[in-house]
């Protein structure tokens, strides 16, 4: 069973927005842990969806970067039989969470969780069968070689999904004017390629976010899936 301590909505009441998009970088602190939860709550439906899309297979190892708290651990390893997942995060504050809230599946080995950026993963090449990351890139300075450290960790097989918000719909929201980086079809399908994958595939996906302090909006996605071979 995963261990869970959640952080109430009403610490986030008040802050300003500058504030609260730093966290959204790198979430810190007590503030980071409600924002890192309220992430976790908004953000339920397209790590579902991003999931589903990126399909585990029996006895996979998979690395995700920027899993924050780690609320949904559970239920990813319970979709296929023996999987093991490697979480990267960038915030000690995410992983800390993450980790005492999956204490057990941390003890039987069926995880590790580690502070790191996706610049540099502390893994060897070719250490994984599949790779997600969800509503992170548009924190990483080099989007082109993140990719290609990614690339680096995943089998001949490989593949990857990313999971980020559309041009479009991020002018709609608050973070489109703190710096965060928003990438369109091309810019994603030209990365991946140069990174080293070989076939990209983009599908939309819509959801409404209406878990405080989030609006009750619709907000659309690209799903970027990206292999390593035909």
């Amino acid at each position: 069973m995963t261990s869970r301590t959640d952080h109430s909505p009403d610490a986030l009441m008040g802050i300003d927005i500058d504030t609260l998009m730093s966290h959204l970088a790198c979430p810190m602190g007590g503030t980071g842990l409600a924002v890192g939860d309220m992430m976790e709550r908004v953000n339920a439906a397209l790590i579902d969806a991003a999931f589903t899309t990126l399909d585990p297979q029996a006895d996979e190892r998979i690395v995700e970067i920027g899993p924050g708290s780690g609320g949904h651990i559970e239920s990813v390893l319970a979709r296929a039989p023996r999987l093991t997942l490697v979480g990267i995060d960038v915030s000690p504050t995410m992983t800390a969470a993450a980790r005492e809230r999956n204490a057990m599946l941390l003890e039987r080995g069926r995880i590790a969780l580690t502070t790191a950026d996706v610049a540099s993963i502390p893994y060897e090449n070719a250490s994984f069968d599949k790779a997600i990351a969800i509503n992170c890139v548009y924190f990483w300075p080099d989007l082109q070689a993140a990719l290609r450290e990614i690339r680096r960790v995943l089998r001949d097989r490989g593949q990857l999904v990313v999971a980020a918000m559309t041009p479009e719909a991020a002018l709609s929201m608050p973070f489109s004017r703190h710096g965060f980086r928003v990438y369109g079809p091309s810019s994603f399908r030209e990365a991946c390629f140069e990174a080293g994958f070989v076939h990209v595939q983009i599908e939309r996906y819509a959801d409404r976010a209406t878990a405080p302090p989030a609006p009750s909006v619709q907000r659309t996605f690209f799903l970027v899936r990206a292999s390593c071979m035909l």
